[in-house]
């Protein structure tokens, strides 16, 4: 688990710290200790009268014989010896003298070195010319700074280990308190997940990365869960919407059937009728899935291309002219151009125009005008009431006085999508005189 790789990972670096700092303290404290035992050894150097030629010249035979207590050399005679010129060596009795090395002989200067003695004891020894070639070996036992290091060694063995647990457990306690709020999310998200219900509310706080991560996990299924309900919605709608023109549709083809199979045909006109409005409503029923195509693609799915607006306004008019002959159209186009998908943009525009041509009588004017960040239509119709104003643009939504008028009802709200989708909004606006309907649709350029 996470917890668990994390407190095992804070424990090593805890552990390693320590580890290197207990080091590093042995180290010195070693160092310390070795050099104020060399300090003492070279305290005593040289002894009365080695190296004075004024002095007496002391006897170094004594080391041999019996020591008088009164004789400047008593106080080496712990840890001291003689290494004779003929090869022999003397040391008081009862010293544990020093093994002597192949080198020692030959010492021409003062020199401190590692060594044991007979019992194999280990000492820190000086070694130290005193005329006639003989060499003083002067020494003291390193027993007390091992002892010395060996505890502290065991002290910073168990500091070691005890810090490294403290450090395990407080960083198993601290993952697990940092990542509650984890736990809590990947509860949330395999609950989800399980039962595919998107309003599973998400418990999110604070405001470090994993509160982040919460808010965005959260906004993420909020988005989901209104892009189902706008689906479940629009399958709705659609299904509804699609209802009436398939019954109508299945009302005149059984007409035709039935009059075929009986054998009693329909007279011309009546025959003629039939299949005027059977071509109407299929191009109503085709219109409408359009829409609906349209309605259900992806904002992904447009492409994002620099897209000359008098361009677009220019073809969208004249599609809408070659099919409303019966209409002016006065349009004002300024150079601009907009991030976005030409063909959405021009279905915008398109929409807006027959929506014009729709509810605007015969010969009507009808002005386009594009300006750098906008486009508005206004028409001749009898307009809007400020109260639908709003609600023109919702899925299906068809102001009483116009249900009577072919259409679906999703025209302006391609329009509302379009615009949404390219970072701006459509909405009616005051046309001024107080006659027709001015749409705007506000786009960034």
């Amino acid at each position: 688990m996470l917890r668990s790789r994390v407190a095992l990972i804070t424990a090593a670096i805890v552990a390693f710290a320590i580890a290197s700092i207990s080091t590093v303290t042995y180290v010195s404290t070693q160092h310390n200790l070795r050099a104020q035992l060399d300090e003492t050894l070279l305290g005593g150097w040289p002894p009365p009268g080695a190296q004075d030629p004024a002095a007496p010249k002391p006897d170094w035979a004594d080391l041999c014989r019996a020591v008088n207590r009164g004789r400047p050399l008593q106080r080496f005679l712990e840890g001291v010896q003689l290494l004779k010129s003929d090869g022999t060596t003397c040391s008081p009795a009862g010293v544990d003298s020093v093994v002597p090395a192949a080198s020692d002989r030959t010492t021409r200067a003062v020199t401190l070195r590692d060594g044991y003695t007979q019992s194999g004891t280990p000492v820190r020894v000086l070694l130290g010319p005193v005329g006639d070639g003989n060499v003083l070996v002067i020494s003291r036992s390193l027993a007390e700074v091992e002892s010395t290091l060996n505890g502290l060694a065991n002290v910073l063995i168990i500091v070691s280990l005890s810090g490294a647990a403290l450090a395990a457990a407080a960083g198993l306690l601290l993952t697990r308190r940092t990542l509650e709020p984890m736990a809590r999310l990947t509860g949330a998200a395999e609950e989800i997940a399980r039962t595919q219900d998107l309003d599973l509310p998400v418990a999110v706080s604070g405001r470090d990365e994993v509160g982040r991560l919460g808010r965005a996990f959260a906004a993420m299924t909020g988005a989901l869960a209104e892009s189902r309900r706008r689906q479940q919605a629009l399958v709705a709608d659609a299904a509804h919407e699609l209802r009436t023109p398939l019954t109508s549709l299945r009302t005149n083809i059984d007409l035709l059937a039935r009059s075929e199979h009986t054998g009693r045909p329909l007279g011309d006109g009546q025959r003629t009728r039939t299949l005027d409005r059977l071509q109407v409503q299929a191009e109503e029923l085709g219109d409408l899935v359009t829409e609906l195509v349209v309605l259900a693609r992806d904002e992904r799915e447009l492409e994002h291309a620099d897209v000359a607006m008098p361009v677009v306004v220019r073809q969208a008019v004249r599609r809408a002219s070659s099919r409303a002959q019966d209409h002016e159209f006065e349009v004002e186009s300024a150079e601009w151009r907009v991030r976005g998908d030409a063909a959405a943009l021009e279905r915008m525009v398109l929409n807006l125009l027959d929506n014009a041509i729709k509810f605007s009588p015969a010969g009507s004017v009808i002005t386009v005008r594009s300006t750098p960040g906008r486009i508005s239509v206004a028409d001749q119709s009898p307009g809007i009431s400020p109260e639908h104003r709003e609600a023109a643009f919702e899925r299906f939504w068809r102001a009483p006085e116009a249900r009577s008028l072919p259409g679906s009802g999703l025209g302006l709200a391609i329009v509302a999508d379009i615009a949404a989708a390219h970072g701006g909004r459509a909405r009616f606006d005051d046309p001024g005189d107080g006659r027709g309907a001015l749409v705007v649709v506000e786009l960034p350029g």
